[in-house]
């Protein structure tokens, strides 16, 4: 399957978890050492968190049962397996929805807080509410044929595929004009803070370090669009053909696994890039306003601290060294002064005799 297999789904399983933990811990501190108030993108950012966490360990472990990652080209086991892909499918389309949909208005906040000042009823005011109301009802709307794609029978969707045809709309339209919609609300978004960075009261080098800042959407962009390619691949090809072709690679078309493994790839990447996104200013403005001084003085004091240290390890050494030297002398003086004593002594027997 490519790069597409166990080993890189546990891997985006992982790695986009813990740089979602790491970038809310940055989030947590900026506000609680800056002093600043609780803005609606730090509340809304909290869930998006969340729920890319709980997506992460569901590919992490879906992975590791072998329900995604790999093929299920096997006739024996293809209908258990199908039904595991199913309703682990069913469980991962409504978290994606509601992830990237508080992703999104995470973002579309912190440009409001950003941008909007004091004034009201400008044209950035009315954009950013519109973009707002659409988020929100392309989160509703997905989120509510997510959950009723079958109607009030969604096991209908992984019980078998003339179930699913049968019974439930069609999933692959629904969720190839999901990833439409979403591509088309992502450039939005990206367009919208490059246009206002030219109105603000700021130096042009400042100006080029925001713009900068906010063109790392610019990787949601592009990902989006790579989740959006394998649907719109499988929706207009023949799925009646035995074999169907999803980003350069072909697959036959039994192998669900292996076609439901690459865009479930796309898709968690562009949930985890999403994020990062939506933290990228509020880190950075962190990060800005961190002093390295502390820091930079400790390394230039670190070449003098070893070598105070050596000093202090070699003075002990020295002065266990001058011992025998000084025992030496003590002896010699201790010899001197018996020898003394004795001629004294031998003087006065001497001088008794005489007497």
């Amino acid at each position: 399957m490519g790069y597409v297999n166990p080993r890189s789904m546990s891997a985006i399983g992982v790695l986009f978890p813990i740089l979602t933990i790491l970038s809310l811990a940055v989030r947590i501190y900026g506000w609680r050492h800056q002093g600043r108030k609780l803005g609606v993108d730090d509340i809304l950012v909290l869930p998006a968190g969340i729920l890319t966490i709980a997506a992460g360990v569901g590919i992490v472990v879906a992975t590791q049962l072998h329900i995604i990652g790999g093929h299920n080209t096997q006739a024996t086991n293809m209908v258990e397996e199908s039904v595991k892909l199913g309703i682990f499918e069913y469980a991962f389309w409504i978290t994606h929805v509601l992830a990237i949909g508080f992703i999104k208005l995470t973002i579309l906040f912190l440009l409001r807080h950003v941008f909007k000042g004091r004034s009201y009823s400008t044209a950035f005011d009315y954009t950013n509410w519109i973009l707002i109301t659409l988020v929100i009802l392309w989160t509703l709307v997905f989120l509510f044929f997510d959950i009723f794609a079958c109607g009030t029978t969604p096991q209908a969707s992984w019980e078998s595929w003339s179930s699913l045809r049968s019974a439930c709309i069609n999933t692959f339209g629904l969720q190839t004009g999901c990833a439409v919609f979403s591509w088309v609300l992502d450039i939005a978004i990206f367009v919208e803070p490059l246009i206002m960075i030219r109105t603000l009261n700021m130096s042009r080098a400042r100006k080029v370090q925001s713009s900068l800042v906010f063109l790392s959407s610019g990787f949601a962009v592009i990902v989006g669009l790579l989740r959006l390619i394998p649907w719109i691949q499988v929706l207009i090809q023949d799925i009646t053909h035995p074999t169907i072709k999803v980003l350069g690679t072909t697959f036959p078309i039994s192998d669900q696994q292996a076609i439901i493994s690459i865009v479930l790839f796309w898709t968690y990447i562009e949930i985890g890039v999403g994020f990062l996104v939506a933290c990228v200013p509020r880190s950075a403005w962190v990060l800005d306003k961190l002093s390295l001084d502390p820091i930079l003085s400790r390394l230039r004091s670190l070449p003098s601290s070893i070598s105070l240290i050596k000093k202090k390890q070699q003075s002990p050494q020295k002065g266990r060294g001058m011992e025998p030297n000084l025992g030496s002398w003590e002896s010699l003086a201790q010899r001197k002064e018996s020898f003394g004593q004795n001629s004294d002594n031998v003087e006065l027997v001497g001088a008794r005799d005489q007497v």
